[in-house]
């Protein structure tokens, strides 16, 4: 496994971390943490970030500036990539790849536990094709010289945590998967999944699918009426489909996209680890659709982008001062204020940008997208894997069932037994 993929596997269980009181992987933690943070106050080019704005950013990403946050100024400032001062730290210019391979290291040189790694071993296997606990357990008790014991417990507390997903296949065994399972193969995994559907709903996903690569992203509720609740409820707790939400205070507003939406640009974890271009495609879309032209509706994207890709700011114009907060609590873009209540915009990691640029351009990103989305500030973004989590959570006994068969079918390619 690549850095930059070890990276991306931290910042994805630190992210589950946050929502236990688990102590057993603190180093992923502490490493998934410093990456966050560094993802946030970075930049393409060198920066100052005050105190103040440190401090913001990291509460905006759930690290506490007064227990948490010293303790991660010190290991950047001793990676060197932060020198810090009286008002603030200096920080180096750093890509999103860079970030992680440095979040890697900063992992890799912790006092860290062979089960710490283990599970980071099993998230990367399990994304390539669902496999069984009883498997997966032979090879990290080899690789890793742990016991059998050892190894069933560590798996059991992570798909406790949420590092990875596992539905039983026998009263002894467990198929471990996660969701970046369609990021790779889509097409091979897809027609394994057809394979065992019945015929009139192996139609429905196949004309979802196709509407999909048309337009970019649907609103949920348009994904539900074509394939039916059920339906859609299996296909989705595999990671077939990402449901990623933006909000406001004016309530929730959900939209379904494919990973091979973005596996076109990008085919692994790695690229797209904080889930950055998801959130940029998210609230470019609503600036494209919904947004007032008189707030600063945006016109021609292309444009835009490309400008703000070059380095340059865009603006002033009212709707820059509300719309994109999501992505400012992010660090992916600044907005500073200019006269008459309007607002400036620069975007701090072009390749963000890039990455978003590509998916919308390639789909035809219309008002049909985004037509639930409320029309005031995005202040929100919640990304797919939360949501994803949430629905497997509260599936039926019955849906579980079915995903259990679909999983089968992606691990035999939907080759009859």
């Amino acid at each position: 496994m690549d850095k930059k993929t070890q990276g991306a596997w931290l910042l994805h269980h630190a992210r589950k971390l946050q929502a236990t009181t688990n102590q057993d992987f603190d180093s992923i933690a502490f490493a998934g943490k410093s990456g966050t943070l560094l993802s946030a106050i970075s930049a393409e080019r060198q920066s100052v970030v005050t105190q103040q704005r440190l401090e913001a950013l990291a509460r905006a990403n759930h690290i506490s500036p007064k227990t948490e946050l010293p303790a991660i100024v010190a290991e950047l400032a001793r990676q060197k990539l932060i020198l810090p001062g009286s008002g603030g730290v200096e920080v180096l210019g750093l890509t999103g790849h860079s970030v992680l391979e440095h979040t890697s290291r900063i992992f890799d040189e912790s006092s860290h536990e062979a089960h710490e790694e283990a599970v980071i071993f099993v998230s990367e296997i399990a994304s390539e094709t669902p496999t069984t606990d009883k498997a997966i357990a032979e090879v990290v008790s080899d690789n890793l010289k742990l016991s059998r014991k050892e190894v069933g417990d560590t798996l059991d507390l992570a798909t406790n945590i949420g590092f990875f997903d596992s539905e039983p296949i026998s009263a002894q065994e467990k198929l471990l998967f996660n969701g970046n399972l369609f990021r790779r193969d889509d097409a091979r995994k897809v027609n394994a999944i057809l394979s065992t559907l019945k015929a009139p709903e192996a139609a429905l996903l196949t004309e979802v699918n196709q509407k999909l690569q048309e337009t970019g992203c649907l609103p949920l509720e348009t994904v539900n009426r074509i394939l039916g609740q059920d339906l859609f409820a299996r296909l989705h707790s595999i990671g077939l489909f990402d449901v990623s939400v933006v909000g406001n205070d004016q309530g929730k507003s959900y939209f379904v996209t494919r990973p091979a939406a973005f596996s076109k640009f990008s085919n692994s974890i790695a690229d797209d680890a904080l889930d950055l271009a998801k959130a940029l495609v998210a609230s470019l879309t609503y600036g494209m659709t919904v947004s007032s032209y008189y707030r600063g509706r945006i016109q021609m994207v292309s444009a835009l982008m490309n400008k703000l890709i070059a380095g340059h700011s865009v603006g002033p114009a009212t709707a820059i001062g509300s719309d994109y907060q999501a992505l400012e609590l992010k660090g992916v873009v600044a907005v500073t204020p200019a006269d008459n209540g309007m607002f400036s915009m620069r975007l701090l990691k072009p390749e963000v940008g890039r990455l978003a640029l590509a998916v919308i351009e390639d789909g035809d990103i219309t008002a049909e997208s985004v037509s639930h989305i409320p029309g005031a500030r995005i202040t929100e973004y919640v990304a797919p894997e939360l949501n994803r989590e949430v629905q497997r959570k509260n599936a039926t006994e019955a849906v579980k069932l079915k995903a259990r068969n679909l999983l089968q079918e992606i691990r035999t390619g939907g080759l009859k037994r």
